[in-house]
C-alpha cells in the first residue's frame, strides 16, 4: 500500500487535501447557517403536532364525556317513556273498568225502565180488559133485563157476546 500513495503526485493529494477542507468548511458553514433554522423548523413542528395530539386527546376526552352525557340522557328518556306507558296502561285499564261500570249501571237503568214499562201496559191491559168486562156485563145485563128469557137464552147470548168481543187475552 505503500506503494500506492507513493505513487500518487503531490498535486493530486494537495487537491484531495483541498477539497477534504473545503468540505469540512462547508459542512461547518452549512451547520452554522441552517442548524439553528432547522432546529427551530423541526422544533416548532414538533410543538404543532404535540399540540395537535393534545387537542384531539381533548377532544376525544370531550366526545367521550359528552357520550357519556347522551347515553345517560337516553337511558332517563327511557325510564321516563316506559313510566309514561305504564301510565297511559294504567289509566287505559282504569278507564276501561269506568266504561264498563258506566255500560253496565245504563244497562241496569234501561233495564229497570223496560221493567216498569212493562207492568205499565200489563196495568192498562189489565184495565182495559176490566172496562170490556164491565161493558160485556153491562150489556149482557141489559139484555137480560130487556128480554126474560131462560137459561138456555141466555148462555146462548153470552156466547153471542164472547164470539162478538173476539178472542180475549188475559195478562197476569
Amino acid at each position: 500500500m505503500e506503494d500506492f500513495i507513493l505513487s500518487l503526485d503531490i498535486n493530486m493529494l494537495k487537491d484531495l487535501a483541498f477539497q477534504l477542507l473545503n468540505t469540512v468548511i462547508l459542512c461547518a458553514v452549512m451547520s452554522y447557517l441552517l442548524y439553528k433554522p432547522v432546529k427551530n423548523f423541526l422544533a416548532a413542528r414538533r410543538d404543532r403536532i404535540e399540540g395537535q395530539i393534545n387537542s384531539a386527546e381533548g377532544q376525544l376526552k370531550e366526545a367521550n364525556k359528552m357520550k357519556a352525557l347522551y347515553e345517560e340522557k337516553l337511558r332517563a328518556i327511557d325510564k321516563e317513556k316506559e313510566m309514561i306507558l305504564t301510565e297511559a296502561r294504567n289509566r287505559g285499564a282504569q278507564r276501561e273498568q269506568e266504561i264498563i261500570a258506566e255500560a253496565k249501571l245504563e244497562a241496569e237503568t234501561l233495564k229497570n225502565r223496560a221493567m216498569v214499562d212493562i207492568q205499565r201496559e200489563q196495568e192498562k191491559a189489565k184495565d182495559e180488559i176490566k172496562k170490556q168486562i164491565i161493558e160485556v156485563s153491562s150489556i149482557m145485563a141489559s139484555r137480560f133485563v130487556a128480554e126474560a128469557i131462560d137459561r138456555e137464552k141466555q148462555e146462548k147470548m153470552v156466547d153471542e157476546v164472547i164470539s162478538d168481543l173476539g178472542e180475549v187475552k188475559w195478562l197476569s
